[in-house]
């Protein structure tokens, strides 16, 4: 039966085209994401100042938080004491060890890195281990190969993590839908051979062989598209790293890479996918008795087995789980993490349900599409009640396209206008005074005192984690550092002050949201202990709480203390709120900033514009893979329809030696397709509907979500072009040739 299946393959190619698309195309996007993940995961980082060393002693940006299994990343340059430097020189088989200072702010007495070199004869291994036992008690971290370049570039530690989430969250939607599409249009194709499967039966063949024959077929081609889906998934996969390093999420110097892993899963994903179609779809014209087998080839079998519905049924529940974790549980931008792959699971358990609902929808669309088209839509409203398998089968690719793009375009879109939200809320300052170099203190004062200025601050940003006492409620993100003046605090920050005073952060204190301060079971005077974010730790005394937005999860420092502790070592930017005329401040600010002290001058609409532009960068990359996964969809839709479509040339022709012409049989096939299309938009309609509610009520405390309707009517028309030209441009191909010759041929 296996030469018999190759052979198959061999002179019914045109029958596995769209199962071999699907393969191939689902392969080539799960080895893309596999490889995005494979690069977070590695983060190799070529050195290139440091790129004489053998190995790299940097400071380590990893910190386990207190009390939690979690780890972070600390957000500021790890700086370490120059004294190790002869530390790590005294080390056996250490030939050199050079303190590398890598930006130019760094305190006096600390280098950024230590380059080392080994003796002659002293393997990189062993140096490092000694390295490692000689450091044991300090905050250190010893880096060879690829790695060394970590200690250029300190950011790639937190971007890694970013890109390992994003990967793996795009990565599992494409899992699902590209197993699912494989396993729908296979299972499709072995069906419409159901007339070759049955006189196989009819001749003699067991069930075992039958068995043996579509999972030969299956194999062969499953090897031989994911085979050839390995260049276009490792270039597909270079090219949306590229648009994550144009987006900031992964910063310049590291370096993609993809093994045999990401492709060995991809194969492995498809070829499951591929076997479970199979199987399923041959499960009946295995089993049938011979004597029966020819006459059922000939007949739709409409009911939905009881594992369809066992499968609908759990992931539906899925979503439904998810849409209740996302309105009591999540808020602000983790929102979408469980609001993504609850659109995923809404449109792929509609679409396992899609011969019981394919059946009613029928039932009701029935009538106005007689009303309006007589005769053509009669026998479109037949062909889809006699056939509703075939009808399902290609009503779940449009299901899953308007259901993804509609839901994952509308959650990007309220992202984007909870952001623009949160940043209007948040921004009180009516103009920022950028400095080229570290602010003098006098230059606020003098700020503070320009006509129209109603308050002046100097601004600091920094993350750091509350050590003691024990934060639950803090995540491996940290709290957003925010260093202020103490005079300008309250005219430039979004807060209101419920107890102390934002004019006593001087020295080492803090003021934080009254919420947050009661669950730490602190009050004024009360001391916390921070870890900021180059490691070092700060005990400060509270000497305010107040109230603020949900999303302003800041702390409150003095600027001068918190400053030091940052990358850059200084404060660069003075936050202005005008009294009346922001216009008349701005000017002010202007013709101070003309004087030559090296300063900018950035007005509200400046701010909100460059705020526009960064997060438009980060929604294309996003865009970008969510576009990638629509776009299989859509290729799922024209390969079903054309190969269900380009099937019926027996049909055609029995229709056409009745009495029908061609434009009949052609006004029947386009009504079958606005038929069809109108089943699959409603139902993809109602899955994202079912995950866009629960995401807007949770992130923007509305119904609707935010965006365009034209955005909806985007995704109906494409379904609607897609489907009518996947229908019609293979039923013309059906119709050319002579109606005798179809019946006989096929």
């Amino acid at each position: 039966m296996i030469r018999l299946a190759v052979r198959t393959l061999r002179f019914r190619a045109g029958a596995f085209v769209a199962a071999f698309v699907a393969m191939f195309l689902g392969a080539a996007i799960v080895m893309a994401c596999g490889g995005l993940m494979e690069t977070g995961i590695r983060t190799a980082v070529p050195p290139q100042e440091l790129a004489g060393s053998d190995v790299v002693v940097a400071g380590d940006q990893r910190y386990d938080m207190a009390g939690s299994d979690d780890g972070a990343v600390l957000a500021e340059r790890v700086r370490m004491d120059a004294g190790l430097v002869d530390t790590v020189a005294a080390v056996d088989g250490a030939a050199t060890a050079e303190g590398h200072v890598l930006d130019e702010s760094a305190p006096a007495g600390t280098v950024d890195a230590i380059a080392v070199t080994a003796e002659p004869g002293t393997t990189t291994s062993t140096l490092r281990e000694r390295i490692d036992a000689a450091l044991a008690d300090t905050a250190t971290t010893t880096l060879t190969g690829d790695d060394r370049g970590l200690a250029e570039v300190p950011e790639a530690v937190a971007s890694s993590e970013d890109l390992i989430s994003l990967a793996g969250v795009f990565g599992g939607w494409a899992i699902m839908v590209s197993m699912f599409g494989v396993a729908s249009m296979l299972a499709l194709s072995i069906q419409q051979r159901g007339r070759e499967l049955a006189l196989l039966r009819a001749v003699g063949s067991t069930p075992g062989q039958l068995r043996r024959m579509i999972l030969g077929e299956t194999l062969v081609l499953s090897a031989v598209a994911t085979a050839l889906a390995a260049f276009p998934g490792r270039w597909l996969g270079e090219f949306l790293f590229e648009r994550m390093v144009d987006a900031g999420v992964v910063p310049a110097g590291v370096e993609f890479r993809q093994s045999w892993i990401p492709v060995v899963t991809a194969i492995g994903a498809a070829t499951l996918a591929a076997i479970g179609g199979a199987l399923v779809a041959g499960r009946r014209a295995a089993a049938v008795r011979p004597t029966q087998a020819l006459a059922e080839a000939s007949l739709d079998r409409s009911g939905t087995s009881r594992w369809r519905v066992f499968f609908a049924l759990l992931t539906l529940s899925g979503g439904v789980a998810l849409g209740v974790v996302t309105i009591t549980v999540m808020s602000g931008p983790l929102t979408s993490s469980t609001a993504g792959p609850a659109v995923i699971l809404w449109a792929i358990g509609l679409a396992l349900l899609s011969p019981m609902l394919t059946r009613a929808a029928t039932v009701v669309l029935q009538w106005p599409l007689r009303a309006v088209s007589g005769t053509a839509g009669h026998l479109a409203v037949l062909n889809a009640r006699a056939r509703t398998a075939r009808t399902a089968s290609v009503v779940t690719p449009i299901i899953l396209l308007t259901g993804i793009a509609t839901g994952t375009l509308y959650l990007q879109s309220t992202e984007d206008a909870a952001n623009r939200e949160a940043f209007t809320e948040g921004l009180i300052a009516d103009a920022v005074v950028t400095a080229a170099g570290p602010v003098d203190p006098g230059l606020v004062e003098r700020i503070a005192e320009l006509p129209g200025v109603a308050g002046a601050s100097e601004h600091v940003h920094s993350t750091g984690f509350v050590e003691s006492p024990r934060d639950g409620s803090q995540s491996e993100d940290g709290w957003t550092l925010r260093g202020v003046t103490a005079d300008g605090a309250a005219a430039t920050t979004p807060v209101t002050t419920v107890d102390g005073a934002l004019t006593d952060l001087r020295g080492d204190t803090v003021a934080l949201a009254a919420d947050h301060a009661e669950e730490l079971g602190v009050g004024l005077r009360d001391t916390l202990t921070l870890r900021l974010g180059d490691r070092a730790a700060l005990d400060v005394a509270v000497v305010a709480t107040f109230d603020a937005a949900a999303d302003y999860d800041s702390l409150l420092l003095p600027a001068d203390v918190l400053a030091p502790h940052t990358t850059a070592g200084t404060v660069r930017e003075i936050l202005v709120t005008a009294d009346r005329d922001p216009d008349a401040v701005v000017g002010e600010l202007s013709r101070l900033a003309a004087a030559g002290q090296g300063l900018t001058v950035a007005d509200r609409d400046a701010l909100f514009e460059a705020h526009g532009e960064q997060q438009q960068t980060l929604a294309f990359a996003n865009y970008t893979i969510v576009i990638m996964i629509v776009a299989y969809a859509a290729i799922s839709v024209i390969n079903v329809l054309s190969s269900s479509t380009g099937a019926r040339r027996r049909e055609f022709g029995l229709q056409r030696l009745t009495g029908a012409t061609r434009a009949q049989v052609l006004r029947m096939v386009g009504l079958e397709g606005l038929l069809v299309a109108a089943i699959g938009i409603v139902l993809g309609t109602l899955a994202s509907v079912a995950t866009l509610v629960p995401f807007s009520l949770a992130r923007i405390d509305s119904l609707t979500p935010s965006g365009s309707p034209l955005i909806y009517l985007g995704v109906v028309a494409a379904a609607l072009v897609l489907t009518l030209g996947a229908t019609l441009l293979p039923g013309w191909r059906a119709l050319r040739g002579r109606a005798a010759a179809a019946v006989v041929v096929d």
